[in-house]
């Protein structure tokens, strides 16, 4: 009986299948990890946060890290007592190529859920999705590494094509945001402040973050819907409603090529109950001091104007 010969173009596609497995799993296995892990904590370093990691090595076709943590760098002074901060912990952290269409996959597991990214596309514009999906604010360890108790479920989209370009034709290429087009998407469930304390900078009380005790603030199902054509973002939809106080946002902001420099020109609309007012203390006063709406005077009516990196609130 004659041997059955394989046809010449499946063994060429076996041939160049297997060569390009063996390459991409002698690069994860030969990886210099030790040296990446110096070099991320450096650049952690330069941006203000602390970086640690349990374990850095191959994973499935990634880059993998175990028991991340980032804190920020607390500056002491002589005679300064304050404790170093709690590091925020993400679980597994990965990053590797994605073959098609081809890019950069990132994955993080952390608060019980996970949160994924992809950035594709190697030249002109490039599309990046980000998918937050089961995260629980309750677990991990959130709540002393941020001082605030929160507690819900979040689900969050983002899918957007940004055109990068260079300012000279040899400089790297870099976003522009002012051109972005996509969408973005949020969803809660159960989203309550339990209390702990946050820095809030409150512009009738000056620049400076003032520390507040937070009381417990329902917030509960919470949704957002943001459409963005050509650098121009429309909040269509951004609502919550509970027992403590309802919430309705609108408007727009007009994208920069930087994101500080996005304008915004977006109504925020409050609606707190009497008796929840009263136990916001601090934050109840400069919640008082929002006008009321002229179309409803039981809500609150502030704009948010300025620029992102600078906001201006009234």
């Amino acid at each position: 009986m004659a041997e059955k010969k394989t046809s010449l173009w499946k063994r060429i596609v076996g041939y160049t299948a297997f060569a390009l497995f063996a390459l991409v799993a002698t690069f994860f296995l030969t990886f210099p990890y030790d040296t990446a892990r110096e070099s991320l904590r450096s650049i952690a370093l330069t941006q203000g946060y602390a970086l640690r990691m349990g374990s850095l090595g191959p994973g499935l076709f990634a880059v993998r890290a175990s028991k991340v943590e980032i804190s920020k760098v607390l500056e002491l002074k002589a005679g300064d007592d304050t404790p170093a901060p709690v590091p925020l912990v993400i679980d597994s952290l990965s990053v590797g190529p994605s073959f098609f269409p081809p890019g950069v996959a990132v994955k993080l597991s952390m608060l019980g859920g996970d949160v994924s990214g992809r950035l594709t596309g190697l030249t002109g514009t490039r599309r990046l999705r980000v998918d937050v999906e089961g995260i629980d604010l309750a677990k991990g360890n959130l709540k002393a590494s941020s001082g605030v108790d929160l507690a819900g479920e979040i689900e969050a989209h983002l899918d957007v094509t940004i055109p990068f370009a260079g300012a000279a034709p040899n400089a790297q290429a870099e976003p522009d945001l002012a051109q972005a087009s996509g969408t973005m998407s949020l969803e809660t469930k159960g989203l309550a402040i339990n209390g702990g304390t946050a820095n809030i900078t409150i512009a009738q009380f000056g620049p400076d973050p003032t520390p507040v005790d937070l009381p417990k603030i329902l917030l509960g199902e919470l949704t957002g819907k943001v459409k963005i054509d050509k650098g121009a973002a429309t909040i269509e939809e951004f609502k919550s409603k509970s027992a403590d106080l309802e919430v309705n946002i609108g408007g727009t902001v007009k994208l920069a090529k930087r994101l500080e420099y996005s304008e915004p020109n977006v109504e925020v609309r409050v609606k707190p109950d009497p008796e929840f007012q009263k136990r916001l203390g601090l934050l109840g006063s400069a919640l008082s001091m929002i006008g009321a709406d002229p179309k409803d005077p039981t809500w609150r009516l502030g704009r948010l104007t300025g620029y992102l990196g600078r906001p201006q609130f009234r």
